[in-house]
């Protein structure tokens, strides 16, 4: 890669650390399909080392605001959601389950948008945190199910269960591609290269933060739900 392509690569990463930090997901639904284009090499593997990286600080930053038992949850659900999408990723066309979960996620938008949004329990938590698990293992942006279940939760709130949510994922999923050889050294050369530039979009959010409501909060978070959706039918 040449130093254009780099310039491109940080712009794209700061961008996308900047969002997460803010709505409390969107790095790999916005950074993943235009870093592979630019590079294959910085999917999925390097990729999900930012998003690891990221979701830390975000963890760290929001730690006081962090619901132990909401996220226990989202992690058990997590877990189920990763593992189905294993067993059906073996029998399944990705084509298959990523047009039936695009459009799901588009109608769970219009249903927020005219004023049906879904309440936080451990049932919802459960079939959130399942989706997104399995959409993010299958599509490699699974945070809108989760985005969507979080969308009226006080601010800081949001980004801190999230965060939490996706760190184990996250975990869980470069385990696996180490272990199946999927991810190598080269793969962590290529994330410490990313580093500056997750850092640097992870700084800048604490200005966009002080300037941002709860209402413009939500908006945003169903705008890239809404887009994640459309990513996932067009994929």
């Amino acid at each position: 890669m040449n130093l254009a392509d780099w310039l491109w690569i940080y712009l794209v990463l700061i961008t996308g650390a900047c969002l997460q930090s803010v709505i409390g997901f969107g790095l790999g639904l916005l950074c993943a399909p235009i870093l592979f284009l630019i590079s294959p090499a910085l999917v999925p593997a390097p990729m999900i080392l930012n998003a690891l990286l990221l979701t830390l600080l975000i963890s760290i930053r929001n730690r006081d605001a962090i619901h132990l038992k909401q996220t226990s949850f989202s992690i058990l659900g997590g877990t189920a959601g990763v593992l189905t999408a294993g067993v059906v990723m073996l029998f399944l066309e990705p084509h298959q389950y990523r047009l039936l979960f695009g459009i799901s996620i588009i109608l769970a938008v219009l249903l927020s948008v005219v004023g049906i949004k879904p309440t936080i329990s451990i049932i919802s938590n459960l079939v959130a945190s399942m989706l997104s698990g399995f959409m993010g293992t299958t599509t490699s942006a699974g945070g809108a199910p989760m985005g969507l279940l979080y969308q009226t939760a006080e601010h800081r709130q949001i980004k801190a269960n999230l965060s939490v949510f996706f760190l184990y994922i996250n975990s869980l999923g470069i385990i696996v591609l180490w272990l199946t050889g999927a991810a190598d050294f080269a793969d962590l050369t290529l994330f410490l290269q990313c580093v500056p530039a997750i850092l640097i979009g992870w700084l800048l959010s604490a200005l966009v933060n002080n300037r941002i409501n709860s209402d413009a909060v939500r908006v945003l978070i169903l705008l890239v739900a809404l887009f994640s959706g459309i990513a996932s039918i067009l994929m």
